[in-house]
């Protein structure tokens, strides 16, 4: 298993994953294009970090 994890050391940017030549079709396929999948990755993260905020005791957000 440790052979496993030596070749994933490289994590690609969101840059990195567009730019790969497999996107497109998978992209296409999903009815998304570059921009759609970097907005709603970008709404994602943003969440997340609310919530998580939210589960330290930080101040509340409205949920949407």
């Amino acid at each position: 298993m440790d052979e496993r994890l030596d070749c994933c050391r490289y994590r690609p940017s969101l840059d990195d994953l567009l730019a790969d030549a497999v996107m497109e079709p998978v992209l296409r396929s999903a009815g998304l294009d570059q921009h759609e999948l970097r907005e709603m990755m970008v709404e994602t993260a943003r969440r997340i970090e609310d919530r998580d905020r939210q589960s330290d005791g930080g101040t509340d957000t409205a949920d949407e």
